[in-house]
């Protein structure tokens, strides 16, 4: 799919989320005289059908009562976390490596030598590797 096409698909999907909201920005808007007033004899659920039946009187009843300028606020506000939530930042949780900066769980394909690397390892007991840190020590208290 290309860029300009993942572009229009966002910009579709961010159209269809706000409008999604906006019904309920409408609706804490148009509360917020109950809210400040401390009035809950009000049916919430007509209150709510009757801004979704006329959404158009809302607005103009928002503007009226001078709550526009919040209410355009809080829709660009909106509008960026949704932006925000489309279009997240890739950040890189790791850090990048291979041969010359390896970490636990890396992997690269091995080469020649590398392969054969274990017939060139000699294993030793663990009572001769007791005496090599033994000596090793002692020669280290002696300097």
């Amino acid at each position: 799919m290309t860029k300009k096409k993942q572009v229009l698909i966002k910009m579709i999907i961010l159209a269809i989320l706000y409008f999604l909201l906006l019904p309920v920005t409408l609706i804490v808007f148009k509360l917020i005289p109950y809210i400040i007033a401390n009035n809950t004899n009000i049916d919430l659920k007509n209150f709510s059908i009757n801004i979704l039946k006329h959404p158009i009187n809302s607005l103009v009843e928002i503007k009226q009562a001078h709550y526009m300028i919040p209410f355009l606020i809080v829709q660009v506000i909106v509008l960026i976390a949704l932006y925000i939530f489309l279009n997240p930042v890739k950040r890189q949780p790791f850090e990048v490596v291979g041969k010359t900066n390896p970490v636990h769980g890396s992997a690269y394909w091995g080469e020649e030598n590398e392969i054969n690397a274990p017939q060139s390892v000699h294993l030793i007991s663990e009572k001769s590797m007791k005496s090599i840190l033994e000596q090793s020590i002692r020669s280290a208290e002696n300097e």
